[in-house]
């Protein structure tokens, strides 16, 4: 079966978010319900303004083709300290069917700038995944980060990337499910921003839902 993809694109207050994906064909073997392979998400997500965040739900049905939840802009907590410095937060969360978490990457963001350039980042980074009591589950296979600004400059690039392994009661091998996540930000020295986010599943379970958030 020949690929699918899709292209959303979707405008609020003057905001565009698109939304690619290109899932393949369902798989033809491995654990038992409906599992689509090869599945590659993206988005870029412009910062909401203060007091704001961006979030986005997506799924696959069962025809391996990509459903878009509507991008919501929810209230939250100013993202500006107290000396002026900007903050963002920037999240990629997995669920399974049931809507437990399976795994995640998180960043959080800090910058300040002078003169109409940064001056200073800081960056922390956290990820999730999920374990089963019996001790196999979702454990985080590797990670990695980079930051390309030698400071002051105009604007800064971070990315973060997380790969997932999985290994239990729905596949004892550890060869069926792999799930990575990429996170990139650019920083300006205006202090606005922008996010991009990516997942890839080896193998996505029909069912499962990405959450992605930026703000």
């Amino acid at each position: 079966m020949r690929k699918r993809a899709a292209l959303v694109a979707i405008v609020l207050v003057g905001i565009t978010v698109a939304v690619t994906g290109t899932p393949a064909a369902a798989a033809p073997g491995g654990p038992a319900g409906r599992v689509c392979t090869d599945v590659r998400l993206g988005a870029t997500l412009p910062a909401p303004p203060d007091g704001l965040i961006t979030q986005q739900s997506i799924t696959v049905d069962e025809n391996c083709v990509v459903r878009s939840g509507a991008v919501r802009f929810l209230p939250a907590p100013s993202s500006r300290g107290r000396n002026g410095d900007r903050r963002l937060r920037v999240w990629s969360e997995m669920y399974d069917c049931c809507g437990i978490l399976m795994n995640a990457l998180y960043a959080r963001h800090g910058w300040r700038t002078a003169d109409g350039r940064i001056s200073q980042v800081d960056t922390g980074v956290d990820t999730d995944s999920n374990r089963e009591p019996w001790g196999g589950g979702w454990h985080l296979a590797q990670s990695s980060q980079a930051d390309g600004c030698d400071r002051p400059c105009s604007t800064a690039r971070l990315e973060q990337h997380a790969e997932f392994g999985y290994r239990g009661v729905f596949d004892v091998t550890g060869t069926w499910y792999h799930n990575d996540h990429d996170l990139a930000v650019t920083l300006t020295g205006d202090g606005t921003a922008a996010c991009e986010l990516r997942v890839t599943a080896r193998h996505w379970f029909v069912g499962w839902t990405w959450i992605r958030g930026c703000g």
